[in-house]
């Protein structure tokens, strides 16, 4: 059995101007064309079946833009991508068309997120993205986790590790209560600082790629043994 039309679809009372248009992309152009906004190379965000009404995506300086419908109602959800690393710049929704467009405008012609926001509330962004937008990731995610309450118990251990100038230029994150310092924030498969707490109290550290490991470490060399390994 084929797949049914847009117009024929659950959601398809939410959206006619997309409906009218033939899809979420071209309904995004013609407002954008309307209010002679630049909004790239817009195109349908997927392919297969329904999904390439329900999607649009373009091009940025700093990544690639996502635009999706929302089901059982009407609402746009936007995600700026980074173009390098795995993180997203800001994301929010809205049910006026036209606001999709005129974020897509402001940021393709590269407002910064503070600006970003002011003129649009509903896109939010991270205090860690704003870090990479301002050039010091690895500051701001040891800020981050320093003031972060669930981590109140490793705080001892993150201020020895931070208080280490080599320590504190990588990009430190927690993975399966893991800490992990990775070489480039942008590239996790650049190579990391495995820190992890044995339940002696004392610790390994292990570098990877390369495997170098050093066990059974007493917290007051913590930091010497991880900057060693680098």
């Amino acid at each position: 059995m084929s797949e049914p039309s847009f117009a024929e679809g659950p959601d398809a009372r939410f959206y006619p101007d997309l409906v009218e248009s033939g899809s979420l992309s071209q309904a995004l152009r013609v407002v954008a064309d309307a209010e002679d906004l630049d909004v790239g190379n817009l195109r349908p965000g997927s392919s297969p079946e329904l999904s390439v009404y329900r999607t649009a995506e373009t091009d940025s300086d700093h990544g690639l833009i996502r635009v999706s419908t929302v089901l059982n109602r009407r609402a746009f959800s936007i995600s700026i991508d980074s173009a390098k690393g795995n993180f997203v710049w800001a994301d929010g929704s809205t049910t006026d068309l036209a606001d999709v467009t005129r974020v897509i405008h402001a940021w393709c012609s590269g407002v910064v997120l503070a600006v970003l926001n002011a003129r649009f509330p509903f896109m939010e962004f991270s205090r860690q993205a704003e870090g990479f937008e301002r050039g010091n990731p690895s500051e701001t995610a040891w800020d981050i986790l320093l003031e972060d309450t669930y981590y109140a118990p490793q705080r001892g251990v993150l201020s020895l590790l931070c208080a280490n100038p080599a320590l504190s230029k990588l990009f430190p994150f927690y993975s399966h209560d893991v800490l992990r310092l990775a070489m480039d924030p942008f590239d996790r498969g650049a190579g990391e600082i495995k820190i992890e707490r044995r339940n002696d109290g004392r610790f390994d550290v292990t570098r990877s790629p390369g495997g170098n490991h050093l066990m059974n470490i007493e917290i007051a060399d913590l930091a010497a043994a991880g900057a060693s390994l680098l």
